[in-house]
């Protein structure tokens, strides 16, 4: 077992490194919903209900396609209280011009009529290659 959680955060000081030098700070994922742009969760594709709230927020936002370059895609669950569980997907280095990196925030409670958990909210932000900002998280449109 020790091993294993050792194993687990190099992987994970690892991983963060690589984004950190990538210029963004994937690590701190802020919990407020207005730092995101709000989604309409009526015009996402997908099941909106299942029984993993990780594999569907892989399944509705992440990249599916083999994609050229440095990309990366990482889930984090960030908070979970008893029937309520937020996730973080990072997706780094976009094939984008101006978008360096997508972030969705993705709001899940456990119906227990029906046994399986429902995606409640959801919320994007991006981080863009170019702009006063480059290196922060931002719901505006990159330049």
């Amino acid at each position: 077992m020790i091993k294993i959680t050792k194993q687990l955060s190099i992987l994970t000081i690892t991983l963060s490194f690589g984004l950190l030098s990538l210029g963004c700070n994937p690590q701190s994922p802020n919990l407020q919903n207005d730092a995101y742009q709000p989604m309409d969760l009526a015009e996402v594709e997908g099941e909106l209900i299942g029984d993993d709230p990780e594999a569907m927020t892989l399944a509705l936002f992440g990249n599916q396609e083999p994609v050229e370059g440095n990309f990366s895609q990482e889930v984090e669950v960030i908070e979970q209280d008893g029937f309520k569980r937020t996730i973080v997907l990072t997706q780094m280095n976009l094939p984008d011009d101006s978008v360096k990196g997508l972030r969705y925030r993705l709001r899940f409670e456990f119906d227990q009529s029906i046994g399986q958990w429902r995606l409640q909210e959801a919320g994007r932000q991006q981080s863009c290659r170019r702009g006063d900002s480059p290196n922060n998280w931002t719901v505006e449109l990159c330049p």
